[in-house]
């Protein structure tokens, strides 16, 4: 066997950095592509609604309290966006999101908490379905 140069070795090392890199990108698009499929097969009015809820959380100005810690809205968006691409075919409805996503811990089974400014913690569940009220209230109020 012939003894590699140093610049021989580093090309090399270097060839097969970039191999394994192209991999996990790869790896990450097709992870993507399929739960973006998954969530697709969920009905638009639906999805519509869970998107609403989850702006919702966004704009609230809260703080989303997950297993005694507390986090900011961003985080609690980022975190429900991501359970919800995980739950795929799962979440079909609003209420299945809210049920099954929104409202506690898959690792404990803590429910989730909001801390709105200027009023104590309270649950996330109930506070998502009195927003998801409201919502249904203004579209039935759109709807003749």
């Amino acid at each position: 066997m012939d003894a590699m140069t140093v610049e021989q070795l580093t090309a090399t090392t270097s060839e097969a950095m970039s191999v394994k890199r192209i991999i996990a990108a790869t790896g990450v698009l097709i992870f993507f592509a399929s739960a973006a499929a998954l969530a697709a097969s969920r009905p638009a009015a639906e999805q519509r609604r869970i998107d609403w809820l989850i702006e919702e959380v966004r704009n609230s100005r809260g703080v989303f309290i997950r297993n005694g810690e507390e986090y900011p809205a961003s985080k609690a968006v980022s975190h429900l966006k991501f359970k919800l691409m995980m739950a795929g075919k799962r979440v079909q409805t609003v209420r299945d999101f809210i049920d099954g996503v929104a409202s506690h811990s898959q690792e404990s089974g803590k429910p989730y908490q909001i801390g709105l400014p200027g009023q104590p913690a309270r649950s996330m569940k109930d506070w998502l379905n009195e927003r998801l009220a409201e919502f249904e209230k203004g579209a039935a109020g759109v709807k003749r």
